[in-house]
């Protein structure tokens, strides 16, 4: 532990994401792993029929040059960086991806697009790119404990700070870089980490997702060439803490990597709509309220919804203008709920946030920030809960709390859920329903499957018994 503590932070990530083997993974972390990829595949799948993402896949095709890694909903392969960006893209595009609030990031949306275009560059295998997901996720989740919230807070995207160095030490991993190489990789990729809060709302976030995808894995390729980077690059005086995080850094978090796992504990949110993750608890309570109480949508007169300071400075559109900002607004989620009964892929579109009776609904919904809710008792446990108050015409009211949604790490999805998700996001971007449930059953048995290209574009043969 003493020399561990000698050792630059870079370093100490690269030696640990070296040397972890899925041997020595325990079984609830690689399951959860596992999850993640089907979850994170699912919306990338369903985000490549976004235009947003179909804009990126032609720039790349314009830009980039041709090679054996797949853009999904684009024919043909191409360059491992520019599938990164394109898929990476994808993956956040619907903000239907994962959270883990180890630093408040969504990793996976990352990770997967740079790792799945290193597989298909080196020929991995299904156990290998397991394997290196999992050691990118740990990676960038202890950074998240390490640089603590106040990254976030301090209005950092911690998506694109962290996720782009977890990204490269998975790559990198994939690529076969020694140690010093791997911490060449994360250093590298540290250097680069960008992302700042003010671009909520606007389709700049899931390009810079995929923006991020592609540092990571150009950040791995970049060191396998022999290039150098700060081994300090987190601790110099004009490193990531210092100039990104105020000086502050909790170092206790990397003493027990391998120990203890990120992606158990704390955990990783899965999503059951395609808005930011701070309305998820309130779409859960208001179904919940309207289910259980036998309400009528039509005659609710009115919603409030009280909400902890995290949900406040999230959803920061009251009558959103354009679909991005619609993924930002509680009004909008709330509004789906009671016009279609329920909020999918399909309402992210101009044509949905344009109907009247969803705006009429929009307009019954208020959000207020509740102190009680930011108090030691709820935070940080329940960081994106949500009060629910229901107004009916009549005048009766309805109220519920839910401190966790469905999905959270508390309230988990179960692994049949997130089958039906992957189903309907593939559905949703015009799959066939037997590729859908080739893949989805390869994914399962993730560990067997030889190639990933074989695996991700549903060859029947990929999965050996």
């Amino acid at each position: 532990m003493s020399e561990q503590a000698g050792m630059a932070i870079a370093e100490r990530l690269g030696n640990w994401a070296h040397a972890l083997s899925l041997d020595s993974v325990p079984d609830a972390p690689r399951h959860i792993a596992r999850r993640c990829i089907i979850d994170t595949l699912a919306v990338t799948i369903a985000g490549s029929r976004m235009p947003v993402a179909k804009k990126i896949a032609d720039h790349v095709e314009q830009e980039y040059r041709a090679g054996p890694c797949t853009i999904f909903g684009k024919d043909g392969g191409m360059s491992a960086t520019g599938a990164a960006l394109a898929n990476g893209t994808a993956a956040h595009i619907l903000d239907f991806d994962d959270t883990s609030y180890a630093g408040i990031v969504h990793g996976s949306a990352i990770i997967l697009p740079a790792l799945l275009a290193a597989c298909e560059r080196s020929g991995s295998t299904g156990g290998q790119l397991l394997e290196s997901f999992v050691a990118a996720s740990e990676v960038t989740y202890a950074l998240g404990m390490t640089a603590t919230d106040s990254h976030y807070m301090a209005g950092w995207w911690a998506t694109g700070t962290l996720g782009a160095i977890g990204a490269a030490a998975g790559a990198g991993k994939l690529l076969g870089l020694d140690t010093d190489k791997l911490t060449v990789a994360i250093a590298f990729a540290t250097l680069q980490a960008a992302g700042m809060g003010a671009m909520l709302g606007y389709n700049a976030k899931p390009i810079l997702a995929g923006q991020a995808a592609r540092r990571g894995l150009e950040s791995a390729l970049q060191a396998a060439q022999g290039h150098t980077a700060p081994e300090r690059v987190f601790e110099h005086g004009r490193g990531f803490f210092n100039l990104m995080n105020n000086g502050d850094s909790d170092a206790s978090a990397l003493a027990v990597l391998g120990d203890s796992w990120r992606l158990v504990e704390p955990g990783i949110a899965v999503k059951i709509a395609p808005v930011c993750s701070a309305a998820q608890a309130a779409i859960v309570l208001l179904q919940r309220l309207i289910g259980e109480n036998g309400l009528d949508p039509g005659k609710i007169s009115s919603v409030r919804c009280e909400v902890p300071h995290l949900v406040n400075i999230s959803l920061i559109y009251n009558r959103p203008r354009v679909p991005e900002e619609a993924q930002f607004s509680m009004p909008f989620a709330l509004g789906c709920i009671l016009t279609f009964g329920a909020l999918g892929p399909e309402h992210i579109s101009p044509d949905a946030l344009a109907n009247r009776e969803l705006q009429a609904a929009m307009a019954k919904v208020t959000m207020v920030e509740a102190e009680d809710l930011n108090g030691p008792d709820m935070q940080p446990r329940y960081p994106e809960c949500a009060r629910v108050t229901v107004g009916m015409a009549d005048g009766d009211a309805y109220s519920g709390f839910l401190g966790a949604a469905t999905g959270m790490p508390e309230n988990p999805l179960s692994d049949d859920a997130l089958s039906d998700k992957f189903r309907c996001c593939a559905s949703f971007a015009g799959w066939p329903a037997e590729k859908s449930n080739t893949v989805l059953s390869g994914l399962w048995e993730i560990e067997k499957a030889g190639a990933v290209t074989a695996l991700i574009r549903g060859d029947a043969a990929c999965v050996t018994p």
